[in-house]
């Protein structure tokens, strides 16, 4: 049977659409974004709000903390490749099963480690939980009413299986320093059993293809960080909604659902050119590989040896640059593979001041250049000299 064949632009242009990036969307619920991105990496405290402002009109940072915070219609939750990410409720309950073989894994590791057996740290878990109540505390105020070293370590094991959850930040929008409260108190009607491991995994798989998809089975693992065999075996069981396609340029057979073919077909609107994208957002960390959207020659120059994407500069959705915020938290520093004529440096500075109001400048400072050859990404964050 002959595959399907689309060119390396369709695909693109599909994802950009599908992703909210060939047109910032005005008509879409923060939480629909969410759920149609496939989720927003959630480590670093910028970048779910940089992801939203690449996607949304107009987008406020008051909306996603409402979301978080108050409606809690979404969680910031520990799940694929230990990886924290904000997802809506709905996907919790499959992200949660899919993934907990792994994440108990850490936690048993750590265990065993200070010595704290599995009904020893139950029983801590269960105290932390009722003196929390309803409320709300940095794991610094939660030390302090559980004072002994084992207490101290089941506090930091206790985001990793849900128990506790991510709140408020003490500080502005770029803090990394959280409130927690309890998964049951934030979120009485998520019933997080409501799936086997199985099913959960199926549900992830087929999340996974219809945010990201076309996707090759290497990719799904890379986004999952499941096994093989867990991959193998959900992708068994929603196979009839899939069909296999050829991209030219890339020599494996990629997996989308079937009733994307249509979308991927027709001829995309005029979209713009240029944008901008926070380190590790979820475009860029869906793929395994991402020759797709960067030249093989460049990799090194956007991935830190993790796998871990710098921030982003693309055009026409191939990545042709990174950028930076300097460590005064001051000036947007854009770095381009290549010169370029004043036309197009102009339409990248204009979308780098945008993102510079954004990050509160005062005043508004965009610096451009061709990127130096002895530099590397060292983190998704920062970069260093060779």
């Amino acid at each position: 049977m002959t595959l399907p064949v689309f060119s390396m632009d369709q695909i693109n242009k599909y994802l950009l659409h599908h992703q909210h990036l060939w047109e910032p969307a005005s008509d879409v619920s923060l939480v629909q974004m969410i759920e149609a991105v496939g989720g927003l990496h959630a480590t670093a405290a910028t970048v779910p709000y940089l992801s939203l402002w690449a996607r949304q009109k107009e987008f406020d940072k008051t909306e996603l903390q409402a979301a978080l915070y108050d409606e809690h219609t979404v969680a910031r939750v520990l799940c694929m490749r230990n990886t924290l990410f904000i997802l809506p409720n709905d996907l919790l309950p499959a992200a949660y099963q899919a993934t907990k073989k792994r994440r108990d894994a850490t936690i048993d590791r750590y265990l065993r480690h200070y010595g704290i057996s599995r009904s020893q740290y139950q029983r801590t878990c269960s105290a932390i939980r009722d003196n929390l109540g309803d409320g709300a505390k940095t794991t610094a105020e939660i030390k302090e009413e559980f004072v002994d070293e084992s207490s101290s370590i089941v506090v930091d094991l206790m985001p990793n299986d849900w128990q506790l959850v991510r709140g408020r930040p003490r500080g502005t929008w770029r803090s990394n320093l959280h409130e927690y409260g309890t998964f049951e108190a934030w979120f009485p009607d998520v019933d997080l059993d409501s799936l086997t491991p199985e099913e959960a995994q199926s549900i992830l798989v087929e999340h996974y293809l219809a945010s990201l998809g076309p996707g090759t089975e290497d990719d799904i693992i890379w986004w999952t960080g499941l096994g093989k065999l867990d991959i193998r075996r959900a992708l068994a069981a929603v196979q009839e909604d899939l069909v296999e396609v050829q991209i030219e340029g890339l020599e494996v057979a990629h997996l989308v659902p079937a009733e994307a073919l249509g979308d991927i077909q027709r001829e995309c609107e005029n979209g713009r050119s240029v944008f901008l994208l926070p380190g590790l957002d979820p475009y860029v960390m869906g793929y395994k590989d991402r020759r797709r959207f960067l030249a093989t020659e460049r990799y090194d120059q956007v991935f830190d040896r993790a796998g871990n994407a710098l921030p982003t500069v693309w055009c026409d959705g191939q990545v042709i640059g990174v950028w930076l915020e300097d460590k005064r938290r001051t000036k947007v520093e854009v770095l381009l593979f290549a010169e370029a004529d004043k036309s197009f440096t102009s339409q990248v500075e204009a979308e780098a001041r945008r993102l510079s109001r954004f990050l509160e400048h005062e005043p508004v400072n965009v610096q451009i250049r061709v990127y130096p050859d002895d530099l590397y990404p060292k983190t998704p964050f920062t970069m260093a000299r060779r």
